[in-house]
């Protein structure tokens, strides 16, 4: 049985994860805490095999957390959050995976699949930190780019597999440094070495729109949006991620509302 202990500061949230546990037979649920600092000592206490972490917590966050297990001995993580932008720092403690709320039961049985794997593969704690850890290590690298899209998708490659995502379902696009992040609306992601402007080629004439020099939103994916100063705009997307359009971009998001409200 793969002891599980579940940590976050949000009741409704443990106890949805919770009940995701329990319908795995495999699992067994041995505790859970609201904060950092309780965790910490429950970990000890209850030697857990994984557990499932938010990151945003008051005191102690998740990724504290992480990194103060990493001095010992530690179990898997499973990192929970609303939050996307935190995906980088998560996979460089080498967590198993990064479900984005509100995930489904699909999201996270794909995650629990995860982990069983590195499981099998005699992966039962992390090693301990060390200044390389800067770099996310070789079971974390980013994938490679993304080869040419087809009908409707992007292709990934992740090592010998190759994943496909839906263009429908990516909500947005986010870059730092060399690297672009991409998430969509059913929880998957990916981390490509690639570039804003050779992405934003490889999706135009869709619904993407580059609205600053770091994001590009798929604008079936935006529920409002609302205007800022000096001709800014903010969208906000229906996961609840909220982006403010660049200075650089302001005639594409203007030739954007034209085509939206049409003339006049």
């Amino acid at each position: 049985m793969i002891k599980v202990l579940v940590v976050d500061d949000e009741p409704p949230a443990r106890n949805r994860i919770k009940n995701l546990i329990r319908q795995e037979q495999d699992l067994l649920l041995v505790g859970e805490s609201g904060d950092g600092m309780d965790a910490l000592a429950k970990v000890k206490q209850l030697a857990p095999d994984l557990i499932f972490l938010d990151i945003k917590m008051p005191g102690l966050s998740g990724l504290q957390l992480s990194q103060l297990l990493r001095q010992d001995r530690t179990p898997q993580i499973i990192f929970t959050t609303a939050y996307g932008e935190h995906a980088v720092e998560a996979f460089a403690v080498d967590a198993v995976d990064y479900l984005l709320k509100p995930f489904d039961t699909e999201r996270f049985r794909q995650a629990l699949d995860k982990l069983r794997t590195r499981l099998e593969h005699g992966a039962s704690a992390l090693p301990a930190a060390t200044d390389s850890d800067r770099v996310p290590p070789h079971s974390a690298a980013p994938t490679p780019p993304i080869s040419p899209r087809t009908a409707g998708r992007l292709t990934v490659k992740d090592g010998s597999r190759l994943k496909f995502l839906s263009l429908d379902d990516i909500t947005h696009m986010q870059s730092e440094g060399d690297y672009l992040h991409i998430y969509t609306a059913s929880g998957q992601r990916a981390m490509i070495r690639e570039r804003m402007r050779a992405m934003e080629q490889r999706v135009g004439g869709r619904t993407f729109v580059r609205i600053s020099r770091s994001v590009i939103i798929n604008l079936d994916h935006v529920k409002e949006m609302k205007p800022r100063q000096r001709g800014a705009y903010e969208f906000l997307l229906r996961t609840g991620e909220r982006f403010a359009s660049g200075t650089t971009y302001r005639s594409a998001v203007r030739r954007l509302l034209a085509e939206i409200t049409g003339p006049g």
